[in-house]
């Protein structure tokens, strides 16, 4: 076969592989195009009676808290966007390609939206609120200075712009903390009621310490559980571990390992640290169940959930002098105290913790009278249909 035989023939195959290809990328935008129109159509005529959004957050407090929301709600509750959506669909393609479409639908037959922290979600249902779907919006911790190492992030500002100045339009308006009902009645002339972030008691009883511990060898241990962020405030802890060296300590959370703690804190991690970086929430409610007590070092906290889950198990816990942590533990009676910065402080409290048989006795009787989403749903649905 002649070299310009071959040439035309890998010509061609060239044209078709590109054209091939084409076609996949229309018919992968064609099916992002019916996926997003059948929820919209699924909406009309089969509406729920609350629509809940926006499901961006791919972890953390927000999304446990929304999908509690729908998990332990009696009545018919549809996250926007739901989950089987975002399996085709990114949060940047459906709050720019498909906005438009998405705003022009007409909540009819929906009793009540209610917004969590994201734009998108918070700008519609304020574009709806002359329609007769009840607008609820639930604020979780806006973001303060020390959420970043300088000046906030851009999208950080956007969210905190929308939380203040178009959520507070919302019908009703509910704090998942009393700390920040005050504040934002105080700094921001903004009135809530309150109705706290809950904790999901049946999985924390599900929770097995022997599993966790033939998973890592690990056991009675001091625990952590945060990402690595500014405001949760990694370094401290990394401290204690070093202060208390035959104590064996462990952190679990997104985009920790020792690499990132040395290259982003400067930081070495002491041998009786065990960084073992992202889990799943089941796998945390083993470590939970296998510690010895939980420590928090962040510097802000709506209201914490390690904290509330670590009660749920009659766990010790230490937090810092900071305003949501005190509200879970109230104010020492259910958990230590240390203040802010002061590493010997700190010490001595995970050592009161470590040898506590009073204050963790009682702690999971709070959460199941104020905390359990078993409590906490009927309450809201009572709001949705009011």
């Amino acid at each position: 076969m002649s070299s310009i035989v071959l040439r035309k023939l890998r010509s061609a195959k060239a044209r078709f592989d590109q054209q091939l290809d084409r076609w996949s990328e229309r018919a992968i935008e064609s099916r992002k195009e019916r996926s997003f129109a059948s929820w919209l159509r699924n909406l009309r005529s089969n509406p729920p009676h609350a629509l809940v959004g926006s499901n961006f957050a791919e972890y953390g407090g927000v999304r446990h808290h929304i999908h509690a929301i729908a998990k332990y709600s009696s009545l018919d509750v549809e996250l926007a966007p739901p989950d089987d959506l975002l399996q085709n669909l990114s949060p940047h393609e459906v709050r720019t390609r498909f906005r438009e479409q998405f705003f022009n639908f007409e909540p009819n037959g929906i009793k009540a939206v209610h917004s969590h922290v994201f734009p998108w979600f918070i700008e519609w249902c304020r574009s709806r609120q002359r329609r007769k779907a009840k607008w609820v919006h639930t604020y979780h911790n806006p973001y303060f200075p020390e959420f970043s190492r300088g000046a906030l992030e851009r999208w950080q500002e956007e969210i905190n712009h929308a939380l203040l100045n178009d959520a507070r339009h919302a019908d009703l308006r509910l704090s998942v903390s009393r700390w920040q009902q005050a504040y934002l009645e105080q700094e921001h002339g903004i009135s809530t009621s309150y109705l706290p972030n809950g904790v999901e008691v049946e999985i924390c009883d599900q929770a097995d310490a022997s599993r966790f511990t033939r998973a890592t060898g690990l056991r009675d241990f001091i625990l952590y559980v945060g990402r690595n962020d500014p405001v949760k405030n990694p370094v401290e802890y990394v401290k204690l571990a070093e202060r208390i060296p035959s104590q064996q300590f462990v952190m679990i959370g997104r985009e920790l390992s020792p690499e990132a703690l040395r290259n982003d804190w400067d930081i070495d991690v002491p041998r009786n640290l065990a960084v073992r970086g992202e889990s799943t929430h089941a796998e945390i409610q083993d470590a939970i169940a296998a510690c010895r007590a939980a420590v928090v070092t962040s510097k802000r906290e709506g209201l914490p959930t390690l904290v509330l889950e670590a009660m749920t198990q009659g766990k010790s816990v230490v937090v810092p002098r900071e305003a949501g942590c005190l509200e879970a533990i109230d104010n020492g009676r259910f958990g230590f105290i240390y203040e802010p910065g002061d590493l010997d402080d700190l010490v001595e409290r995970v050592d009161e913790a470590m040898h506590d048989s009073i204050r963790c006795s009682s702690s999971r009787d709070r959460i199941l009278t104020e905390y359990d989403w078993r409590v906490i749903a009927p309450r809201l649905d009572a709001l949705y249909m009011s």
